[in-house]
């Protein structure tokens, strides 16, 4: 029988991620695999009890004295990723740039820096699976070595059935309570299930989650993310797809006019193929929803027939995106769904706006490496807020070259330089 993810339909932004598990269904089929069998009784009994004591775990981890947590984190991460072996030198020289930059920044701000780790994601089933256990661990302790002084730094993970589903569900509803409430945890399934677990953990739904991470970096905190938001995969049709949907609506004259745009997509006959295949899909109102759905499934090869680029040079024309923009919006498109992570833009407008005005922003890449296999952390990057939208931009190893640019600019080059 093929699994099926708990995703039912809930009328918000949620149900956009039924394309992601959809996708991972079908392969799982054409693998012939199979993940652990979880009832309707264990998720409504054995999860919540499991998720408990998962809490229970992460409030103990905000009595006990900093850095024991940090030192807990590194045992286990380490114990999970043996009998592999990667030693942490905090006299490495991106560590100790890092560490020159965030004292620095505060210095100059009178306020300490925001610190957000930004992590690479390695695949999650295989041989080189260990490498996640390997970054995470990096990533807490390069933060606590920046920082200089006691600190409880937190993860970004996601904490729902789709990223646990090889887990048995004890191991599921432990991880899911202390990942939701000790780290950031984001359940991108939270709406809709019925389940008492989720309500455990009200602050990891995906819809209320982003307040608690910028509260965290608005007060000057340490928080890890998976810049991909994902496996790669997830990555570029989560972000890669929907992010450059946003920025064609941003430049489309029609933008107020989603009726017009809603009739130029109807007489495509791309988008018929696109009608056929979301089928069993559920719709959010709107054309602008319209088009995000159906650039998501061409860009997870769910159209027969149809691409990304296809569904693109469509949606630009539906858009009546000027002539002169279309081949440089293209590429930017085709970069991003190449890439194993994307640009990210949206998320750097964002901690632009809500962090970086009130405080300086260190960002820390941690990535990995498979020839040979290596997890490291690169030069950091600091932010100081330039007015209008902008940020100063300066390197660690470089703090006199400052530039002053956008965030969005700023995403692609950091991502370039860092990320694959």
């Amino acid at each position: 029988m093929t699994y099926r993810y708990p995703s039912p339909r809930t009328k918000t932004a949620q149900d956009l991620l039924r394309v992601v598990t959809l996708a991972a269904e079908r392969e799982l089929d054409a693998r012939g695999e199979s993940l652990p069998r979880k009832s309707e009784f264990a998720r409504r009994w054995i999860e919540p009890l499991f998720r408990g004591f998962g809490i229970a775990c992460a409030l103990l981890m905000e009595i006990v004295p900093a850095d024991w947590v940090v030192a807990f984190h590194d045992r286990l991460f380490a114990w999970l990723y043996a009998p592999h072996s990667y030693p942490f030198d905090a006299e490495a020289p991106e560590i100790l740039g890092a560490r020159s930059l965030v004292a620095e920044l505060e210095r100059r701000s009178g306020r300490a820096p925001a610190l957000l780790a930004l992590i690479s994601h390695p695949p999650v089933m295989g041989e080189l699976m260990h490498l996640n256990f390997a970054l995470v661990r990096l990533a807490m302790l390069a933060l606590r070595a920046a920082r200089g002084r006691a600190c409880r730094p937190r993860l970004v993970t996601a904490t729902d059935p789709f990223a646990l589903d090889a887990l048995s569900i004890a191991e599921e509803g432990l991880y899911a309570g202390y990942m939701g409430t000790f780290h950031v945890g984001i359940d991108r399934l939270a709406h809709g299930r019925g389940h008492p677990g989720p309500s455990l953990t009200p602050s990891a739904a995906w819809s209320a989650m982003p307040r608690r991470l910028f509260r965290i970096l608005g007060r000057g905190g340490e928080v890890g993310l998976v810049l991909s938001g994902g496996i790669p995969a997830t990555g570029r049709v989560l972000y890669g797809a929907r992010e450059w949907t946003r920025s064609v609506r941003a430049k489309s004259p029609l933008r107020a006019r989603p009726a017009e745009v809603e009739r130029s997509l109807r007489a495509d006959p791309g988008f018929a193929r696109f009608d056929e295949s979301a089928a069993e899909l559920p719709r959010l109102p709107g054309a602008w929803r319209l088009v995000e759905l159906w650039l998501m499934l061409a860009a997870a090869g769910l159209i027969p027939g149809s691409d990304a680029r296809a569904a693109a040079q469509s949606a630009l024309a539906a858009f009546d995106v000027p002539a002169a923009e279309r081949p440089r919006l293209l590429e930017e498109l085709r970069a991003d769904l190449e890439r194993e992570t994307p640009s990210r833009r949206r998320l750097f407008r964002i901690l632009a706006a809500r962090v970086a005005r009130r405080r300086p922003v260190v960002l820390i890449p941690i990535v990995h490496g498979t020839q040979p296999l290596s997890v490291r952390a690169r030069e950091a990057w600091g932010w100081e807020w330039a007015g209008r939208g902008r940020v100063r931009a300066l390197r660690a190893d470089a703090p006199g070259d400052a530039v002053e640019t956008t965030p969005e600019d700023f995403a692609g080059r950091f991502v370039a330089e860092n990320f694959k």
